[in-house]
């Protein structure tokens, strides 16, 4: 089982969120916001952006798919309600980058192990190779309402 992780970053810490309604294109968005924030931070390393990119971008695949909001045609009433929103969180600890993402969903994430031929199920798979740690937590009342955070450490070069 994944540990869990302080929820609150400390007020030296730099931190940054993006919210998003949870369709297809967060994905692009997602990793973009991130090297755009990593950048301004003056993360400068190339592989430690793009592995940031990637982790980020499973996270929100698995919250777009959690949610069910993979179609583009969803109904708009749908897609504006609180339940298709997704929240992304990146902060700087002393020596790694936190990335978490929120999103209503309350199903635990699972890693599972995909097929040779499948072209799905590896998210999970690739944070795991690529973070330090990873894990999940739901959050309390004095945090976002409802659903799950999975978040990710990735150690600074």
């Amino acid at each position: 089982m994944p540990e869990t992780l302080q929820a609150s970053p400390d007020s030296n810490q730099r931190c940054d969120s993006l919210t998003l309604v949870a369709l297809p294109n967060a994905v692009w968005i997602s990793r973009a916001y991130v090297a755009a924030t990593l950048r301004a931070w003056g993360h400068q390393d190339d592989e430690f952006v793009d592995d940031a990119q990637l982790t980020v971008s499973e996270l929100v695949t698995n919250s777009v798919n959690a949610l069910g909001f993979q179609d583009t045609r969803t109904r708009m009433g749908v897609i504006l309600s609180s339940e298709s929103l997704i929240r992304i969180i990146i902060t700087e600890l002393a020596y790694e980058l936190k990335i978490e993402v929120w999103d209503g969903g309350w199903g635990a994430p699972e890693q599972r192990s995909a097929g040779v031929d499948s072209i799905n199920g590896r998210g999970l798979e690739i944070v795991t190779a690529l973070a330090k740690k990873w894990g999940y937590r739901f959050p309390g009342e004095d945090e976002l309402a409802g659903g799950k955070v999975v978040w990710a450490l990735l150690p600074f070069p």
